[in-house]
């Protein structure tokens, strides 16, 4: 019984580590090892000029902001 207990725990800690290295599906995540979130932040480097038009649209975004002070209470009284 003790024995059965022991490969069933052994089991569940080895599919939870197998469950850290693979990808969304199911393949092994490329890059020698590494985690998903790390070889997502190095695939993320390479997109640097994406971020700058972003950057680009969220600072225009801004400007077209009205520049008044918000009232909660506009409507009471």
């Amino acid at each position: 019984m003790r024995l059965l207990m022991a490969a069933s725990a052994l089991a569940l800690t080895m599919a939870s580590a197998q469950a850290q290295i693979m990808g969304p599906t199911g393949t092994q995540i490329p890059g020698s090892g590494i985690g998903q979130h790390a070889a997502k932040a190095q695939q993320n480097q390479n997109a640097a000029p994406q971020r700058k038009v972003d950057e680009g649209a969220y600072n225009s975004a801004l400007r077209n902001l009205p520049n008044k002070q918000y009232d909660p209470w506009h409507g009471v009284r």
